[in-house]
Protein backbone atom coordinates (compact mmCIF):
# COMPACT_ATOMS: atom_id res chain seq x y z
CA UNK A 1 0.00 0.00 0.00
CA UNK A 2 1.25 3.62 -0.78
CA UNK A 3 1.94 6.07 1.91
CA UNK A 4 3.01 9.42 2.47
CA UNK A 5 5.82 11.19 0.71
CA UNK A 6 9.56 10.61 2.26
CA UNK A 7 12.77 12.35 0.97
CA UNK A 8 13.46 9.14 -0.97
CA UNK A 9 10.28 8.15 -2.38
CA UNK A 10 6.45 8.94 -3.24
CA UNK A 11 3.08 7.26 -4.35
CA UNK A 12 1.63 9.07 -7.95
CA UNK A 13 -2.57 8.45 -8.61
CA UNK A 14 -3.21 8.19 -12.05
CA UNK A 15 -7.35 8.93 -11.79
CA UNK A 16 -9.00 6.32 -14.02
CA UNK A 17 -12.51 7.79 -14.35
CA UNK A 18 -14.40 10.64 -12.83
CA UNK A 19 -14.88 10.35 -9.17
CA UNK A 20 -16.19 12.29 -6.45
CA UNK A 21 -13.41 13.37 -3.86
CA UNK A 22 -13.93 12.69 -0.27
CA UNK A 23 -13.13 14.68 3.37
CA UNK A 24 -12.29 11.65 4.68
CA UNK A 25 -11.66 7.69 3.75
CA UNK A 26 -15.40 6.48 3.26
CA UNK A 27 -17.73 6.78 0.35
CA UNK A 28 -20.72 8.75 3.06
CA UNK A 29 -17.86 10.97 4.07
CA UNK A 30 -18.81 14.68 2.68
CA UNK A 31 -17.99 15.72 -0.91
CA UNK A 32 -14.94 17.69 -2.27
CA UNK A 33 -15.80 17.62 -5.80
CA UNK A 34 -15.74 15.86 -8.82
CA UNK A 35 -11.95 14.61 -10.29
CA UNK A 36 -11.25 14.55 -13.65
CA UNK A 37 -8.98 11.86 -15.23
CA UNK A 38 -8.01 14.61 -17.51
CA UNK A 39 -6.00 17.55 -16.17
CA UNK A 40 -6.72 20.81 -17.11
CA UNK A 41 -3.89 22.47 -18.70
CA UNK A 42 -2.92 20.41 -21.65
CA UNK A 43 -5.18 17.61 -21.20
CA UNK A 44 -2.72 15.05 -20.31
CA UNK A 45 -3.70 12.19 -17.84
CA UNK A 46 -4.66 13.56 -14.13
CA UNK A 47 -1.88 12.50 -11.98
CA UNK A 48 -1.78 13.54 -8.49
CA UNK A 49 0.67 13.25 -5.54
CA UNK A 50 -0.33 11.18 -2.88
CA UNK A 51 -0.14 12.26 0.35
CA UNK A 52 -1.76 9.21 2.88
CA UNK A 53 -3.26 6.15 2.57
CA UNK A 54 -5.92 3.92 4.88
CA UNK A 55 -6.95 0.68 4.56
CA UNK A 56 -9.97 -0.70 6.50
CA UNK A 57 -12.29 -3.55 6.59
CA UNK A 58 -15.44 -1.65 6.76
CA UNK A 59 -14.21 0.72 3.34
CA UNK A 60 -11.47 -0.66 2.35
CA UNK A 61 -8.55 1.12 0.34
CA UNK A 62 -8.78 4.94 0.17
CA UNK A 63 -5.61 7.62 -0.82
CA UNK A 64 -5.20 11.80 -0.20
CA UNK A 65 -4.27 12.98 -2.93
CA UNK A 66 -2.99 16.82 -3.21
CA UNK A 67 -5.23 18.17 -5.76
CA UNK A 68 -4.23 20.88 -8.91
CA UNK A 69 -6.80 23.47 -7.13
CA UNK A 70 -7.26 26.65 -5.30
CA UNK A 71 -6.60 26.55 -2.32
CA UNK A 72 -3.33 25.37 -3.21
CA UNK A 73 -3.46 22.83 0.36
CA UNK A 74 -6.30 21.13 -1.19
CA UNK A 75 -6.50 17.67 -0.66
CA UNK A 76 -9.18 14.54 -0.86
CA UNK A 77 -9.55 11.30 -0.27
CA UNK A 78 -10.23 8.91 -3.28
CA UNK A 79 -10.94 5.02 -3.62
CA UNK A 80 -8.34 2.30 -4.90
CA UNK A 81 -10.53 1.15 -7.79
CA UNK A 82 -10.31 5.23 -9.08
CA UNK A 83 -6.79 5.23 -9.19
CA UNK A 84 -3.74 3.47 -10.23
CA UNK A 85 -0.94 3.97 -7.96
CA UNK A 86 2.73 3.94 -9.34
CA UNK A 87 6.01 4.56 -6.97
CA UNK A 88 8.46 7.52 -7.89
CA UNK A 89 12.07 7.76 -6.34
CA UNK A 90 11.99 11.57 -8.24
CA UNK A 91 11.59 15.08 -6.05
CA UNK A 92 12.06 18.82 -7.50
CA UNK A 93 12.66 21.35 -4.68
CA UNK A 94 13.01 25.55 -5.07
CA UNK A 95 14.65 27.90 -2.92
CA UNK A 96 12.80 30.81 -3.63
CA UNK A 97 15.65 32.72 -1.16
CA UNK A 98 18.52 31.18 -2.24
CA UNK A 99 16.90 31.24 -6.05
CA UNK A 100 18.01 27.61 -6.49
CA UNK A 101 16.53 24.82 -8.20
CA UNK A 102 17.26 21.28 -7.42
CA UNK A 103 16.78 17.60 -8.63
CA UNK A 104 16.71 14.78 -6.28
CA UNK A 105 16.41 10.91 -6.95
CA UNK A 106 15.56 8.35 -4.22
CA UNK A 107 16.97 11.42 -1.28
CA UNK A 108 20.41 12.07 -3.46
CA UNK A 109 20.69 15.06 -5.23
CA UNK A 110 21.31 14.60 -8.97
CA UNK A 111 21.22 17.93 -10.32
CA UNK A 112 21.45 21.80 -9.22
CA UNK A 113 20.74 25.45 -10.96
CA UNK A 114 20.22 28.95 -10.43
CA UNK A 115 17.17 30.12 -11.50
CA UNK A 116 14.73 32.67 -11.35
CA UNK A 117 11.49 33.02 -9.21
CA UNK A 118 8.35 35.34 -9.08
CA UNK A 119 9.46 38.87 -7.82
CA UNK A 120 7.77 40.71 -5.05
CA UNK A 121 4.79 42.02 -6.12
CA UNK A 122 4.01 38.51 -7.68
CA UNK A 123 5.80 36.02 -5.60
CA UNK A 124 5.66 32.24 -6.42
CA UNK A 125 4.22 30.45 -4.22
CA UNK A 126 5.73 27.93 -1.31
CA UNK A 127 4.50 25.24 0.00
CA UNK A 128 4.29 21.40 -0.60
CA UNK A 129 3.24 20.74 -4.28
CA UNK A 130 3.26 18.16 -6.98
CA UNK A 131 4.00 18.56 -10.51
CA UNK A 132 0.96 18.04 -12.60
CA UNK A 133 2.09 17.73 -16.19
CA UNK A 134 5.10 18.03 -18.47
CA UNK A 135 4.02 20.15 -21.40
CA UNK A 136 6.83 20.05 -24.40
CA UNK A 137 7.36 23.14 -26.69
CA UNK A 138 7.32 23.77 -30.39
CA UNK A 139 9.66 26.17 -29.80
CA UNK A 140 12.36 25.35 -28.05
CA UNK A 141 14.32 28.49 -28.02
CA UNK A 142 10.92 30.32 -27.27
CA UNK A 143 9.84 32.19 -24.09
CA UNK A 144 9.25 28.78 -21.82
CA UNK A 145 12.23 27.25 -23.46
CA UNK A 146 11.83 23.73 -25.01
CA UNK A 147 9.02 22.79 -21.87
CA UNK A 148 6.52 24.03 -19.41
CA UNK A 149 6.45 21.42 -16.50
CA UNK A 150 2.89 22.79 -14.70
CA UNK A 151 2.38 22.59 -10.60
CA UNK A 152 -0.70 22.20 -8.18
CA UNK A 153 -0.09 25.55 -6.74
CA UNK A 154 -1.16 28.59 -8.28
CA UNK A 155 -0.51 32.32 -7.81
CA UNK A 156 -1.03 33.88 -4.59
CA UNK A 157 -2.16 37.39 -6.22
CA UNK A 158 -3.04 36.09 -9.65
CA UNK A 159 -6.54 34.85 -10.09
CA UNK A 160 -5.77 34.61 -14.25
CA UNK A 161 -3.05 34.56 -15.93
CA UNK A 162 -1.99 34.36 -20.07
CA UNK A 163 -5.14 32.90 -20.43
CA UNK A 164 -5.57 30.29 -18.06
CA UNK A 165 -6.51 29.94 -14.26
CA UNK A 166 -3.40 31.41 -12.60
CA UNK A 167 -1.51 28.03 -12.33
CA UNK A 168 2.03 28.43 -11.33
CA UNK A 169 5.14 26.56 -13.52
CA UNK A 170 8.35 25.61 -14.21
CA UNK A 171 9.96 26.48 -17.45
CA UNK A 172 12.99 27.12 -19.69
CA UNK A 173 14.01 30.70 -20.85
CA UNK A 174 15.06 32.53 -23.58
CA UNK A 175 16.28 35.11 -21.30
CA UNK A 176 19.31 33.19 -19.10
CA UNK A 177 20.41 36.55 -18.14
CA UNK A 178 17.60 36.72 -15.57
CA UNK A 179 18.66 33.10 -13.85
CA UNK A 180 19.48 33.91 -9.99
CA UNK A 181 16.77 37.10 -9.94
CA UNK A 182 13.33 37.70 -8.96
CA UNK A 183 12.10 38.36 -12.11
CA UNK A 184 8.56 36.37 -13.16
CA UNK A 185 4.94 36.32 -12.44
CA UNK A 186 5.31 33.57 -9.81
CA UNK A 187 7.14 31.11 -12.43
CA UNK A 188 10.31 29.41 -11.60
CA UNK A 189 12.52 29.59 -14.72
CA UNK A 190 15.32 27.27 -15.17
CA UNK A 191 18.11 27.22 -18.08
CA UNK A 192 16.55 25.39 -21.31
CA UNK A 193 19.25 22.78 -20.31
CA UNK A 194 18.01 22.07 -17.04
CA UNK A 195 13.92 22.19 -17.93
CA UNK A 196 15.00 19.78 -20.55
CA UNK A 197 16.47 17.06 -17.95
CA UNK A 198 13.82 17.80 -15.70
CA UNK A 199 11.35 17.11 -17.99
CA UNK A 200 12.91 13.97 -19.48
CA UNK A 201 13.05 12.68 -15.52
CA UNK A 202 10.13 13.40 -13.51
CA UNK A 203 6.66 11.91 -14.12
CA UNK A 204 3.34 14.14 -12.95
CA UNK A 205 2.53 14.18 -9.81
CA UNK A 206 5.87 13.67 -8.10
CA UNK A 207 6.33 15.61 -4.76
CA UNK A 208 7.45 19.77 -5.38
CA UNK A 209 9.01 21.36 -2.37
CA UNK A 210 8.76 25.63 -2.54
CA UNK A 211 10.91 27.01 0.29
CA UNK A 212 11.62 30.76 0.96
Amino acid sequence: IASRPTTRDAWTARILYPVVGRAAPRKNAKSRGRISPVASYNKGNQVLLVLAARSSRKHGVWYKVLLARRPNTASAWVPASAVRVTRTPWRVKVDISARTGELYRAGRRVGRWKVAVGRSAYPTPAGRFAISEVVPQRNKRGFFGPAIITMTAHSERLNFFDGGDGRAALHGTNRPSLLGTAASHGCVRFSNAAIARIARSVPPGSPLDIVR
